[in-house]
C-alpha cells in the first residue's frame, strides 16, 4: 500500500466531513436543535474523530518504516555495505542460536544507543554526527544498536507520548537509589529602609528526588518450530512483541504512577490549588483556560525549549477543533498540524506555539479530570537501570514443545520540580 497516497486519501475525506459538519453547524447556530440535527452532527463528529484516529496510524507506521530505513542508510553510508551486512548476520545467527539454547545465560539488550539514534535523527543529524555522538566508532559495526534493541526500543516508545516528548533520561549500570538536589521553597530578601539596618531574609529550603529501579517484565512464549525457521525474522518478532508490552505499562506509571512502590507519573506528580479549572458547566477546555494554563507556568519553563502538552487522543481530537473568535466557535484554528512529525529534523503538531504529545494514559475529558497538562518536559526525570535482560526456559513448555522468553527491565521517574508544570482539571459548577 502506498501510505502517502493513502493518508492523503483520508485527509480529503476528512476536509468534506469538515464542511458538511461546518454547514450544519452554520444553519442551526442560534437556535435549539432538534433530535435529528444532533444526531447528525453527533455522526459526523464521531466520523472526524474516526478518520483522525486511522490517520495516525498510518503515520505512526510509516514513520517508524521511514526511520528504521534511514538509520540503515547512515550506517551503511558510515561503516560500508560489506561491514554492516556481516555484522547484521553475525547478530542474527547469535540471536537465534541463543534462542534454541545453543548459548547459555542470559541474553542483554541495550537501547541506550537506539534512543540516543532517534533523539538525533529527529534533530536533523546528519551520518557523521550520529556516528560520533550515538556510536562507539570502533572497528566493527557490531557497536552500533542492534536490530533486536532497535525493534524493542521504537515499539516501547511507538504509541506513547511521555516516552517521545524531550524528558530529561538517564541511563545507569546499576541500580542502586538516586538522589537529585530539589529546591521546595526559594529564598526571600527582605527590603532594607535605611542605613544601619540589619539585612534578613528567609533561607531556601532544599528536599531531595530519589530514584529508585522499579522492575518491569514480560513472559512470551513461542513454538520451537518458530525459532528454527530461518524464514522468521526472530529478531523482529521478539522486539515487536516485548518492547509494546514493556513501553505500554511503563508509559502507564510515567504518566499516572503514585510514586509508592512504582514511578512517580508526571500528571500525578501535579496537585494542589495552582491547577486551571474549567468552571461553569463547561466540561471542554476553553481557549482562555488553555492560555490560563500555559501561563501559569514560570517563563523560565514555559519558554526553555522543552515546553509542550500532553493529552488523551479523544482530547486532542476535542482541542484541535478549537477557533480563535467567539468562544472558540469561528475563526482560525488555534492547532496547527504539523507536516514533518516523526522525520528528521520534523516537529509534532503544535498548540498555541507549544508541542502537543499525545498519550493514551492522560485522563478522558470528563468532571473533576485532569485532561490537560502543560509544562517543561526537561524537569521530568526518567531512568533506566541496566540493560534489558532477556531469559529463555523450556520447562514450561516442555510438554507443548514451546519455548518461553522473559523480558525484564528497570525504570523510574519523578518531576523535580512541580512549578515546571500545571494542568487543567475539568469541574462542573
Amino acid at each position: 500500500m502506498d501510505v502517502r497516497a493513502h493518508v492523503i486519501a483520508l485527509n480529503g475525506q476528512r476536509l468534506n466531513v469538515v464542511e458538511q459538519l461546518r454547514a450544519e453547524l452554520d444553519a442551526t447556530a442560534g437556535r435549539e436543535r432538534n433530535q435529528e440535527e444532533a444526531t447528525k452532527i453527533a455522526r459526523l463528529d464521531a466520523r472526524i474523530d474516526e478518520i483522525d484516529a486511522e490517520i495516525r496510524e498510518f503515520v505512526q507506521r510509516e514513520t517508524r518504516e521511514r526511520e528504521a530505513a534511514t538509520l540503515r542508510e547512515q550506517t551503511l553510508s558510515v561503516f560500508g555495505d560489506a561491514v554492516v551486512q556481516r555484522a547484521t548476520l553475525q547478530g542474527d545467527a547469535y540471536l537465534r542460536a541463543w534462542t534454541r539454547g545453543e548459548i547459555a545465560g542470559d541474553l542483554l539488550v541495550d537501547i541506550r544507543g537506539a534512543a540516543r539514534e532517534r533523539d538525533l535523527m529527529r534533530q536533523g543529524a546528519t551520518a557523521d554526527e550520529i556516528r560520533v555522538t550515538a556510536w562507539d566508532t570502533g572497528s566493527s559495526a557490531s557497536l552500533v544498536p542492534t536490530t533486536l534493541a532497535r525493534t524493542l526500543y521504537e515499539y516501547m516508545e511507538a504509541s506513547n507520548g511521555i516516552l517521545r516528548a524531550p524528558t530529561t533520561t538517564l541511563y545507569t549500570n546499576s541500580g542502586e537509589p538516586m538522589d537529585f538536589p530539589k529546591l521546595g521553597a526559594h529564598a526571600i530578601a527582605t527590603q532594607v529602609s535605611g542605613q544601619g539596618t540589619t539585612l534578613a531574609g528567609t533561607d531556601p529550603t532544599y528536599l531531595k528526588m530519589t530514584l529508585n529501579s522499579y522492575k518491569y517484565g514480560e513472559l512470551v512464549k513461542v513454538a520451537n518450530e518458530v525459532l528454527s525457521d530461518a524464514g522468521i525474522d526472530i529478531a523482529s518478532f521478539l522486539g515487536k512483541d516485548m518492547g509494546r508490552a514493556l513501553g505500554r505499562k511503563i508509559a502507564t506509571d510515567f504518566v499516572t504512577g503514585s510514586g509508592s512502590g512504582k514511578p512517580q507519573g508526571l500528571a500525578a506528580a501535579i496537585v494542589g490549588s495552582g491547577t486551571i479549572v474549567t468552571g461553569g458547566s463547561l466540561i471542554t477546555p476553553t481557549v482562555e483556560k488553555l492560555i490560563d494554563c500555559m501561563y501559569s507556568v514560570a517563563d523560565v519553563y514555559r519558554d526553555g525549549g522543552s515546553a509542550g502538552w500532553l493529552m488523551k487522543d479523544s482530547v486532542a481530537g476535542t482541542l484541535r477543533k478549537i477557533r480563535d473568535g467567539a468562544g472558540g466557535t469561528i475563526g482560525a484554528f488555534l492547532w496547527q498540524p504539523s507536516l514533518t512529525q516523526g522525520i528528521a529534523g520534523g516537529r509534532p503538531d503544535t498548540l498555541l506555539g507549544h508541542p502537543v504529545y499525545v498519550d493514551s494514559n492522560m485522563d478522558a475529558s470528563g468532571s473533576a479530570k485532569k485532561s490537560v497538562v502543560f509544562g517543561d518536559f526537561s524537569a521530568f526525570y526518567v531512568r533506566y537501570s541496566g540493560p534489558t535482560a532477556i531469559e529463555r526456559s523450556t520447562e514450561a513448555g516442555f510438554s507443548t514443545d514451546e519455548t518461553f522468553f522473559r523480558a525484564k527491565l528497570r525504570a523510574d521517574s519523578d518531576l523535580i520540580d512541580t512549578t515546571a508544570f500545571n494542568a487543567i482539571v475539568e469541574v462542573v459548577a
